[in-house]
């Protein structure tokens, strides 16, 4: 069973909003009331990547004892490898140059939690016992959920969240900071989540007339409290709520929820989506869903996609860090062509979790400077002055004190704050990140002419263009041939 101090870390009583949201004020929206505990047995391996004692304790070594890296999560679907490749080219290079203050990075595991309670419980223990420095988390919110209280208990190892989004989750390090502050998540919340969507909606509706949206989301604890969002804000933004699907797990046939968005009057579907997005976009091509599709969608944005899907486009627009690379930093752009270049199978780019894992890593090094020292007690308050204008998801932390949301990946609401690479911290200055980019495949002859090119990556080969946010766009949305007045016909 699910140790009971574990659930009672969420807010059970507080499982919906009370009066309107407001984009500017964080809900606590507590939307892990319905954790499922997996009973699936199995656990992976322990694995070094750099060697190491075993023995060395947790940020209380010598200075030549390596840092550990625990890696938990879902390491059979691409969003646990992305944690597992964004490490291990990271610490390549950082070790290249010498390490953290003089001592080598190393992987721990990845254990594999097959996305169950159970065996992550299992993972969490073992590499607690593996005197772990940081453990940086792959699983998903379902299952996080029942790591909270064990996580709060093992102080001198610092979590840091790649996959779960659930705003609940932050209630506890604002509630009772001193017990969950070794906790950070570098995953927006549901707001931001939400409103990286909304936004493009918005610009999809003024340059297109979409204006009646339909929401999709996967029956999964991360999209309940966007769901409340979608219904309160959409109005407030001149969108048109045109229903919501809520779509099981291992849904095979999507024509079903087509139907009902067309039926509703629908001219946009807003995913949120992790699972089956790939499944989703190949049925609205194969279908000729005449809606336009944007959203969080999983795997439709790793590069591989465009070959699957036999050069589907246009049909889904979807988060992603990588697409339009002309207009982002030469650090990322490189680290990009990188990973494209090391890795010859699926996923050949870094979709959401790697550019998490990415600033992650990127973070605790320079926190690790700052403090001269990778004690947990010591990194924490240099984490909380994390800040990445120029990073795709941009954003960072604050800490207690500094507003409703420490240890969430946040940023300024005013825009030219945001784009600062100091912003000024505050109660009621920041919000929930709603900068991830949001990308479209587009063929060659339609794509921007400068789109950036993956070293080798063919002529003939589909573009991933940002279409959202401004300082990250590469082009515009393009609507698809079979779009009534379509000028791609």
């Amino acid at each position: 069973m699910q140790n009971e101090d574990d659930r009672s870390t969420l807010d059970r009583n507080d499982t919906s909003p009370s009066g309107s949201l407001n984009r500017r004020d964080f809900l606590k929206v507590a939307g892990a009331a319905g954790v499922v505990l997996g009973m699936g047995s199995g656990l992976g391996g322990i694995l070094s990547a750099c060697g190491g004692d075993d023995s060395s304790s947790s940020g209380g070594g010598s200075s030549t004892e390596p840092i550990k890296f625990g890696i938990l999560g879902a390491m059979g679907d691409p969003s646990g490898l992305n944690v597992l490749r964004a490490a291990e080219l990271s610490f390549g290079a950082i070790n290249a140059s010498g390490g953290i203050l003089g001592r080598k990075c190393e992987i721990v595991g990845p254990i594999d939690d097959h996305m169950e309670t159970a065996q992550a419980i299992q993972g969490f223990e073992t590499l607690v016992a593996k005197n772990v420095d940081v453990i940086l988390g792959a699983s998903i919110d379902d299952v996080e959920a029942a790591l909270l209280g064990r996580i709060s208990r093992a102080q001198d190892i610092l979590y840091l969240s790649m996959f779960a989004s659930t705003q609940a989750f932050m209630e506890n390090v604002n509630k009772d900071y001193d017990k969950f502050k070794n906790y950070f998540m570098y995953t927006p919340t549901d707001q931001g989540l939400y409103f990286c969507v909304q936004d493009p909606a918005v610009q999809l509706m003024n340059d297109y007339g979409y204006k009646k949206v339909h929401m999709l989301r996967e029956d999964m604890v991360w999209t309940e409290g966007i769901e409340v969002f979608f219904k309160e804000e959409a109005p407030k933004a001149g969108l048109v709520p045109a229903g919501v699907s809520v779509v099981p797990v291992d849904v095979e046939d999507l024509t079903p929820y087509f139907r009902a968005a067309e039926q509703a009057g629908a001219q946009q579907i807003m995913t949120f989506i992790s699972v089956f997005g790939e499944r989703l976009a190949n049925q609205a091509w194969e279908n000729k869903v005449p809606m336009a599709i944007s959203g969080h969608n999983g795997i439709l944005n790793d590069y591989g996609y465009w070959e699957r899907s036999k050069g589907a486009w246009g049909t889904m627009a979807t988060t992603s860090t990588w697409g339009s690379l002309q207009k982002h930093t030469a650090e990322w752009r490189d680290y990009v062509s990188e990973w494209f270049s090391t890795y010859p199978d699926d996923p050949r780019t870094p979709m959401w979790l790697g550019e998490c894992t990415w600033r992650g890593i990127k973070s605790y090094k320079e926190a690790a400077e700052r403090a001269n020292s990778v004690a947990t007690e010591a990194l924490i308050p240099e984490l909380e002055k994390t800040y990445y204008a120029d990073a795709p998801t941009r954003g960072g932390f604050y800490g207690p004190g500094q507003g409703d949301w420490p240890h969430a990946w946040c940023s300024p609401i005013d825009a030219t704050a945001a784009a600062s690479p100091d912003p000024e911290r505050g109660e009621g200055l920041w919000e929930s990140s709603p900068y991830s980019p949001m990308t479209q495949w587009q063929p060659p002859d339609i794509a921007p002419a400068d789109s950036f090119m993956l070293p080798g990556e063919p002529a003939d080969y589909g573009r991933l263009v940002t279409v959202y946010p401004k300082h990250l766009a590469g082009g515009k949305y393009q609507p698809p041939p079979f779009f009534p007045g379509s000028p791609n016909a």
